[in-house]
């Protein structure tokens, strides 16, 4: 079974390219979703989403940057691992099968 998640969110950090050793595009970003959440003191708490694209999404996701609004679909990956303070992690990412973008204006800022 694979899970499917569709999720919208603000990028975190600039997005890192790569290209595979077969020659396609690879864009790496990670965004913070936010989710609501009754025990949270403001009623929302944020999820953390590592964001993975191929080809075509990876080159459109390439064209963002940190605090840029997207939404993106795909299969859900969750990972574990001991830290090095021996604490057990949990890390979430999505294989995005689409992109989009959900830019806003800000005055004085140019995007290519």
């Amino acid at each position: 079974m694979t899970a499917h998640i569709a999720a919208h969110g603000r990028l975190v950090a600039d997005i890192q390219t790569k290209t595979t050793s077969g020659g396609s595009s690879m864009a790496l970003g990670r965004m913070a979703v936010a989710l609501p959440c009754r025990d949270a003191e403001d009623g929302q708490l944020t999820f953390w989403l590592a964001v993975t694209a191929f080809g075509k999404q990876a080159d459109f996701l390439a064209k963002h940057s940190k605090g840029d609004l997207i939404s993106v679909s795909g299969s859900m990956n969750i990972s574990q691992w001991t830290g090095s303070d021996g604490q057990l992690n949990t890390g979430y990412q999505v294989l995005a099968d689409s992109v989009i973008s959900a830019r806003t204006v800000r005055s004085g800022v140019k995007r290519p």
